[in-house]
């Protein structure tokens, strides 16, 4: 089944370094006309650290201004002009935001993070055989704290909805298909 919608018009109505937004319309295959917001974004990785001797992952905690809170998640963010890959970025974020260095490195799979608005497509690595280096945060992380979580206490930060962040859950997701961790009780 190929593209049954025909975009007629695509607006720019707002630009920032990190997103555009566009107000489409549209014609459906039924011959009615509709609008759309269309928030286009630039590609992401996302980094599961993990210590599979150890039984744990290392996160994120940070405040997300349009939330009003403090979320916990995996690392995770858009590519920039001087990666030369999505896993070249997955180590940038990796290393600026929690500190550590992946000797191993892969990608599990692809996400978009929010289909029924946008655009943003994200990769998914898992991040083995951790060493410690040094943080590089950028002003908008200031905030930012990394911590060690178990496996379990993975399973159970997710059961009491303390983490809500869907790229995180997604990674979670993968994660189990690849590796058999502690299963949620």
């Amino acid at each position: 089944m190929g593209n049954e919608f025909k975009t007629l018009t695509h607006q720019l109505k707002y630009k920032n370094p990190w997103m555009e937004v566009y107000e489409d319309t549209f014609l459906r295959p039924s011959g009615n006309q509709g609008i759309y917001g269309v928030v286009e974004k630039k590609e992401f990785s996302l980094i599961i650290p993990a210590d599979f001797e150890k039984q744990i992952v290392y996160m994120v905690e940070q405040y997300r201004y349009p939330l009003k809170e403090r979320t916990l998640e995996f690392p995770q963010g858009m590519a920039e002009a001087e990666d030369a890959s999505y896993l070249e970025s997955a180590r940038r974020e990796l290393q600026e935001e929690t500190g550590l260095f992946a000797q191993n490195i892969r990608e599990l799979g692809t996400i978009f993070s929010a289909v029924g608005f946008s655009n943003q497509k994200g990769h998914v690595f898992l991040a083995t055989n951790l060493s410690e280096t040094k943080r590089h945060l950028d002003l908008e992380e200031e905030d930012l704290v990394c911590r060690a979580v178990s496996f379990s206490e993975l399973y159970d930060l997710i059961k009491n909805n303390s983490i809500k962040d869907a790229g995180t859950l997604a990674a979670v997701t993968l994660l189990q298909t690849v590796h058999s961790l502690v299963q949620p009780s």
